[in-house]
């Protein structure tokens, strides 16, 4: 297949900067590209837990005592050593997850990023002003939450924990991360470099597990923050939980991002958009846009050349050269995605390209995999077109003006991404206004930046303060305020 299978580290828990095997259920774990058993993780007993969770509260005293240039250096460590070992980790992810070599390089190189963005951190972190009133002097000082929880998500198994375990640790909070049980051994990859760091023990802590773990963790009353990035539901839930408690939390959910194509638009252009968005990591992303609405003049060619170019994409192992389409991550998400097909064509959609049975190039009939899949005739409304589909799929709808392409972007209970492809400046101004998504596209995949916050309304976002950009200062830290008057 071009690659060798790279050599995989065992995943265990890294609890108080030791790694012991979980007390908890066996756990399978596979080749999404081959079906076949890569081993299994052991998750986290409760009381693995609860070691965790002591683990990083002991830790908490000392290391937010530390200088915030101390802290930082671990992070910049934390950069140094994932460039250093950038191409093994990237192999891993995806032989674990499923997705390219060329994408798990990107999510690789995103990580960098969001380190960088940490390590920067001081440039803002606290404020001063003299003289506020005569002889009194005004300091807004950050200081630490305490212990932290991620729970982090398969789609992206090392650029979300190495982002949160950045952005919590320079702020002087210690971190317990719960990982996707569906791909740990690149989330343990992670976590065996980051370890040469030298953090001090229960600083950063890593268990595995399901949903028992993370309901153990939000309801430790040591935890005063949790962050995840999940489904709607699930994030619904964590953040009612923790929420209750008093806790701090982010929680991220999924999406049903809509991309406008205007009748001015350059339809090769938004073509080629619209297959990068929706089929780049087999659609395992919560910024796909996987509903097109598109002029009713252009909407034919729309079609013609959205096909032509999904049908050029190669669906293989990630790890196959060939590939430019990997599988999805489980068995259990192939079986979802093609009874979500099923149902919409049963319910009067037409597959004009139907992914159903594709034969992979790397040869490997059981492996997880869905061609791209391109929908016409749906129902808005309908299952396919209302819930997040997490897969290779896309709808493309007709409109007959601009008013009824926004009405139809807009009809979803989600609010995390939205594209328009136009010339026009002032529909590109308009849309942007109407849009109700936290993040917009124009002529482009509405991808932010590290440094710029990751917007999310409605479904899509339970909290106040995002992940990305200055949300994470904002997030793991609360202010005080010192006046003094000598």
């Amino acid at each position: 297949m071009g690659s060798a299978t790279p050599q995989l580290p065992q995943p265990q828990q890294f609890v108080g900067g030791q790694w012991r095997t979980g007390g908890g259920e066996a756990i399978d774990v596979f080749d999404p590209a081959t079906g076949a058993r890569l081993g299994e993780v052991a998750a986290a007993s409760e009381s693995d837990v609860d070691d965790a969770v002591q683990a990083a509260a002991d830790a908490f005293g000392p290391w937010s005592a530390l200088s915030l240039s101390r802290r930082v250096a671990y992070v910049s460590r934390f950069r140094a050593l994932v460039q250093r070992d950038a191409e093994a980790l990237a192999e891993t992810v995806s032989l674990d997850q499923g997705k390219t070599l060329a994408e798990a390089r990107g999510e690789v190189t995103r990580l960098v990023d969001a380190i960088d963005c940490a390590a920067a951190a001081p440039m803002i972190y606290q404020s001063a002003s003299g003289n506020v009133a005569a002889g009194l002097d005004a300091r807004r000082v950050r200081i630490p939450l305490g212990v932290c929880a991620a729970v982090t998500p398969s789609n992206f198994p090392v650029m979300n924990p190495g982002q949160f375990a950045a952005w919590a640790l320079v702020t002087g909070n210690t971190l317990v991360l719960k990982v996707s049980e569906q791909d740990p051994y690149a989330s343990t990859h992670l976590i065996k470099i980051l370890e040469e760091a030298e953090l001090p023990p229960g600083v950063l802590n890593l268990v595995h597990g399901r949903a028992d773990a993370v309901k153990r963790l939000i309801a430790s009353p040591e935890v005063a923050a949790v962050s995840c990035i999940t489904s709607t539901p699930t994030a619904r839930s964590i953040y009612a939980a923790a929420a209750a408690q008093g806790k701090r939390v982010q929680a991220n959910g999924g999406a049903k991002n809509p991309i406008v194509v205007a009748e001015d638009a350059d339809l090769e252009r938004a073509a080629a958009g619209i297959v990068s968005s929706v089929f780049g990591m087999a659609g395992q992303r919560c910024l796909a846009d996987t509903r097109v609405i598109a002029a009713e003049s252009v909407y034919d060619s729309l079609v013609e050349m959205v096909v032509a170019r999904a049908s050029e994409l190669v669906v293989g192992s990630g790890l196959d050269p060939r590939t430019t389409m990997g599988p999805v991550v489980s068995a259990q998400s192939k079986q979802r995605l093609e009874a979500t097909v099923d149902a919409a064509v049963s319910g009067g959609a037409k597959a004009v390209l139907d992914g159903r049975g594709v034969q992979p190039v790397s040869g490997a009939p059981d492996g997880y995999f869905l061609g791209p899949t391109v929908l016409v005739d749906v129902e808005p409304g309908s299952a396919v077109d209302r819930d997040e589909t997490f897969g290779p799929i896309v709808n493309i709808h007709r409109a007959a003006s601009f008013d009824d392409a926004v009405e139809l972007a807009n009809d979803t209970e989600f609010g995390n991404a939205a594209t328009v492809y136009t010339r026009s400046g002032s529909t590109a101004r308009e849309f942007e206004q109407r849009s109700t998504a936290g993040n917009v596209g124009i002529n482009t995949f509405p991808a932010p930046p590290m440094n710029f916050t990751m917007g999310g309304t409605g479904s899509s976002f339970y909290g106040d303060l995002h992940i990305c950009g200055d949300g994470p200062l904002d997030f793991y830290t609360d202010h005080k305020l010192v006046l003094s008057r000598w």
